[in-house]
């Protein structure tokens, strides 16, 4: 009860052998609270030697409660109770009563239910109950079992509330009847005073999680190395070129036969063999002829797409003759000749021009969606085709036919080099690619407005219905939807609600007789979505919506005009509909692939076309993460959904007034590709992330409000997906303290970074009685990023200031812990820093208010600091015994280990001022798999400045310290890496709870590399006896040896 009252839980979520500290969030000083009033309510003193670690858990707080009360009724019976000890009244005797009170207390200390307050349950790691409410939880707890905090009390083994219970009952003893009555009351008013009751804060969370594995990602444009003109050349190679008529072709030729190739032109009456690309069937027969004729080819280069690009006025930019040219003829030629063409060093690639780099620019040219989509055509041959050299090369110029001869030598030289990336762009003498990085929504512009009427292509069933029905539920938008399924012709018979699938089943064997069983599944099946629909379409209108459904095939124009014509108001339209047959290219029948094509491509068409001289406000589509990467066996899905993204951001260009959003998503959890167990397995097996469908939703929901982006896409950071490398290399991130966004002010940003030992190995090397521990200088490395991330053209870090730990960062129970770190723009060049976390408990709620664990101000400017040098100190002699490392790195002194083993020499000590040699010369994994990552503010050598504070109080005081506060932190140069550092640290002042320090890194010579002005670090306990190392070490002061002695 004590622990409920205190903490805000209720007593039934308080289980016996839950963790006082990992559990429930209790963390050392709310124990000593709760552990006091226990102590008083049973009537026993808090002895001296309390170790409240033992007592971590209920169960134990109260067993240590009835041992305690036990011991005191006897003392009562000799007549020697202590008059000074807190009297208990009519103590309860059943064991089970310490624990009931230890609950009763945390759950008012902390808004939990008692049945969540499982005993073991961690109070910190579990619970969030940090170490000041522990304290809290433990003085309440003793008070009312009536015996007083001991001095020493160590509440870290006091962890759990069985521990917690077991420790109280040891102390205050319970009798058998009654409730504990505390005679030492604590004042209402002083109690309700120190408790912070911790609330769920979730509640519906309509926005996603930024901890979830799925990110939000924005494509970006991003300058990379121009190849060295390659000395291969095309000797014995036989290259296939499809003709344009806009001189391409003719210096392509003269180039290759330059390069000892030999070309073989496809298309019209000059070609070497004639086809008519737009005609598909027919290409489909003739590339079997030309199989005959020239058996064996190393190469296709398919320029025939730029005559639709050329002649776009000519209103052939849409038209199938160019869909058929660009996409359709060029998948059954590739198709064809997979085998021949699947091959090491032969060459299939295309040029295009500002349709598939530089739409993610804002001064790109008129974009050509249908190169995008053979981009993403070509991006699948890429993956399914290893050997094979694929290429899409994307150019920029204002008058592209006057540079003919650049362009073409460019292009080629693309194709014989050996960089890999199948995506290239070029414009202005540079090279480009594309990048992603995670990113947020802006969440301040909304896009919808109440009562909108959204026109929706396939939204009665699966994903886009789940998103309409949050669309509704929010905006009350009124909806017209258009899906090729005619749901009202269905005969009443097979619509009672009351029917089940066997009985379904019955009566369309009783229609279809003679019908082989699979169709009469199929049949079902198609009846039982046409039922859901009608379910969908029910619910949509019991939400208040008006919801028109038409029957309507989108690639039909005529059908999707009479459609769109029969509303005289349509505010936007959301084109979801389309369709996945998943199918290697050599397999992949031609009716598959246009089918896929199609319901994306041409229904976009058919739509802009519908809408073209009407007024609407926004348009979305749904497009796929294979647009970006490619993937094995979805050429036509991920040629269609490249498509439909370039459309938009054409659209865009031709109605910037209008806002146009292109949702790529991952493979979505339950629905689409993850309903079939083999495809789900295959893809879990290479590592996909699912998307959770109520994820999904939410991350739909918060672009929303977002205009600022008009391509999304939604996916684990799958490395091994992304052959360009878009993703970045992980071992070379620019912040590899930050990871998610997750909000962005007009003065800042804050970002998420998940703490877990597997990716995080360097919390191996710095822990506390195996808690892994986040080090102090990683905590200013943090900051610097997340302040570096907002400097601009400022990129030099030159000063922190103001910096201080209130509350440190431990991973209990080696659990992950997430980190909010944000910065905010002060000044010119200066940014305030904060790092703070929000405990949720083991079922995810997240309780209680934020913390606040390092804060700091950061200063970037454009030049480092002006040099600064020094006369190095006279070194006076100083020695010790045994070896260096086992005298300094011992877990009960400086517990840093592996990475963290950087003093390599102690030069002088003169009880005031220690002078060491430190070197980060470790060749151990800073994260997984990332030995030398980039950082802003050298942790490692900062981290070893900071242990000689620690060192020199172990040669003097024999007291453990920990960092605690900097009034200046300034960087003169940059450090490295295996290379020696003096680290003069001078001890200033001693206070009652910190020590006070001044430390430079310097080099030999005295030039300054890194200045520390007035270090606090904050004192913990003596070491033991058998843990301390004064008598270890000699050193000369005053011209004298003496031994160190404790000041």
């Amino acid at each position: 009860s004590i622990i409920a009252e205190q903490t805000g839980y209720t007593a039934d979520m308080l289980e016996d052998d839950l963790d006082l500290e990992a559990d429930l969030g209790i963390d050392t000083v709310k124990q000593v609270e709760i552990f006091a009033k226990v102590s008083a309510r049973f009537g026993f003193k808090v002895p001296d030697d309390l170790k409240l670690r033992d007592l971590n858990t209920i169960a134990k707080l109260s067993d240590y409660v009835q041992s305690k009360t036990d011991g005191l009724v006897e003392n009562d019976k000799q007549g020697n109770r202590s008059e000074s000890a807190p009297v208990a009244e009519d103590l309860p005797t059943q064991g089970e009563d310490a624990k009931v009170t230890v609950k009763e207390v945390i759950a008012e200390q902390t808004g939990y239910t008692a049945d969540m307050l499982e005993d073991d349950l961690d109070l910190e790691a579990d619970l969030g109950i940090d170490t000041v409410k522990q304290v809290e939880i433990f003085a309440k707890v003793s008070s009312r079992f009536g015996f007083s905090v001991p001095d020493d009390l160590k509440l870290r083994d006091l962890n759990t509330i069985a521990k917690l219970s077991d420790y109280v009952q040891s102390r205050a003893g319970v009798s058998s009847t009654s409730q504990t009555k505390e005679a030492t009351s604590v004042e209402a008013d002083e109690v309700s005073g120190r408790i912070d009751i911790i609330d769920p804060l979730n509640g519906d969370d309509e926005f996603p999680d930024p901890v979830s594995p799925i990110k939000r990602l924005v494509v970006r444009l991003k300058e990379s190395d121009i190849p060295e003109l390659s000395k291969k050349d095309f000797k014995g190679k036989k290259i296939i070129v499809s003709l344009d008529s806009h001189g391409f072709v003719e210096k392509i030729i003269e180039k290759i036969k330059m390069k000892k190739g030999e070309v073989i032109t496809i298309g019209g009456k000059d070609a070497d063999f004639k086809f008519d690309l737009t005609d598909v069937a027919a290409t489909e027969k003739r590339v079997e002829e030309f199989k005959e004729t020239y058996p064996q080819v190393n190469g296709f280069i398919h320029l025939a797409p730029l005559d639709f690009y050329f002649d776009r006025k000519d209103s052939k930019e849409d038209s199938d003759e160019s869909l058929n040219t660009t996409i359709k003829s060029f998948f059954v030629m590739i198709k064809s000749l997979f085998e021949t063409l699947d091959k090491k060093e032969n060459i299939i690639g295309t040029i295009t021009f500002d349709s598939v780099v530089f739409p993610y620019q804002e001064d790109c040219g008129d974009i050509h969606p249908l190169f995008a989509g053979l981009a993403g055509l070509l991006k699948t041959v890429n993956k399914e085709m290893p050997d094979t050299r694929v290429k899409v090369v994307d150019f920029s110029y204002k008058q592209p036919k006057k540079s003919i001869e650049r362009i073409t030598e460019l292009f080629l030289n693309e194709l014989l080099c050996d960089n890999t990336r199948c995506e290239v762009g070029y414009k202005n003498k540079k090279r480009y690619g594309l990048s992603m990085k995670t990113s947020i929504a802006d969440r301040t512009q909304q896009i919808i407005s109440p009562k909108d009427t959204l026109l929706v292509t396939g939204g009665a069933g699966g994903i886009t219905y789940e998103i309409i029905k949050k669309m509704v539920e929010k905006y009350k938008v009124n909806l017209i939807i258009l899906d090729i399924n005619d749901i009202y012709s269905t005969d009443q018979k097979y619509l009672d609600k009351t029917s089940t699938q066997a009985e379904l089943m019955g009566l369309l064997k009783e229609d279809m007789p003679g019908v082989k069983p699979i169709e009469i599944k199929r049949a079902l099946d198609r009846l039982m979505r046409v039922r859901l629909s009608l379910e969908n379409i029910e619910y949509l209108e019991s939400l208040g919506a008006s919801v028109e459904y038409n029957c309507v095939d989108v690639t039909d124009f005529k059908a999707v005009r009479k459609a769109v014509d029969k509303y005289d108001k349509i505010d936007g339209v959301f084109h979801a509909a389309g369709m996945e047959m998943s199918q290697f290219i050599p397999k992949k029948e031609l009716w598959s692939f246009e089918l896929v094509v199609d319901v994306k491509v041409k229904g976009m068409q058919n739509l802009l076309a519908a809408f073209k001289d009407r007024k609407y406000k926004y348009f979305f589509t749904f497009s796929s993460v294979t647009a970006r990467f490619g993937n094995e066996g979805q050429v036509d899905y991920t040629s269609a959904n490249d498509f439909l993204g370039k459309t938009l951001f054409r659209q865009k260009q031709l109605h910037p007034e209008r806002t146009y959003k292109v949702y790529a998503w991952t493979a979505w959890g339950g629905v689409g590709m993850a309903t079939n167990p083999t495809v789900k397995k295959v893809l879990e097996e290479r590592g996909i992330q699912f998307l959770p469908m109520e994820q999904g939703v939410k991350f739909f929901m918060a672009d929303l409000l977002d205009k600022t982006e008009s391509e999304m896409v939604f996916s684990g950071l799958d490395y091994s997906f992304d052959k360009d490398g878009l993703l970045g290399d992980p071992g070379d991130m620019a912040f590899p303290f930050l990871d998610t966004p997750i909000e962005k002010t007009p003065a800042g940003m804050t970002y998420s970074r998940v703490l877990d030992v597997e990716r995080d190995v360097f919390l191996h090397d710095h822990t506390m009685e195996d808690v892994p521990l986040f080090l102090g200088a990683t905590g200013i490395e943090t900051m610097a990023e997340v302040a570096r991330s907002l400097s601009e053209d400022k990129a030099h870090f030159v000063e922190l200031t103001h910096f201080q730990i209130p509350y440190g960062i431990k991973l209990l129970k080696g659990r992950p812990k997430e980190l909010l770190i944000s910065g905010d723009h002060e000044e010119d060049g200066v940014f305030k820093c904060r790092i703070t976390s929000q405990f949720k408990n083991p079922k995810g709620l997240v309780m209680g208010e934020p913390k606040l664990h390092y804060e700091g101000q950061y200063r970037f400017a454009q030049k480092p600091l002006k040099p600064k040098k020094i006369k190095l100190p006279q070194f006076n002699r100083v020695s010790f015994e045994g070896d260096l490392e086992t005298l300094v790195y011992n877990p009960k002194r400086l517990f840093m280990f592996g990475l963290f083993n950087t003093i390599t020499d102690i030069n002088s000590f003169d009880g005031k001022t220690l002078i060491t040699t430190i070197e980060d010369k470790s060749k151990k994994e800073f994260f997984k798999g990332v030995k030398e990552p980039r950082f802003v503010a050298a942790p490692i050598l900062v981290d070893a400045m900071f242990q000689t504070g620690g060192l020199l109080e172990f040669f003097t005081t024999s007291r453990t310290v920990l960092p605690f506060k900097i009034k200046s932190l300034k960087f003169y140069k940059d450090v490295e890496r295996n290379r020696e550092y003096f680290c003069i640290t001078k001890k200033i002042t001693s206070g009652i709870e910190t020590n006070t320090y001044d430390l430079k890194l310097t080099d030999k010579k005295g030039n300054v590399f890194i200045e520390v002005s007035r270090f606090e670090m904050v004192k913990l306990n003596q070491l033991d006896p058998e843990d301390r190392i004064v008598d270890r070490v000699d050193f000369t002061f005053s011209n004298k040896k003496q031994g160190a002695k404790v000041k």
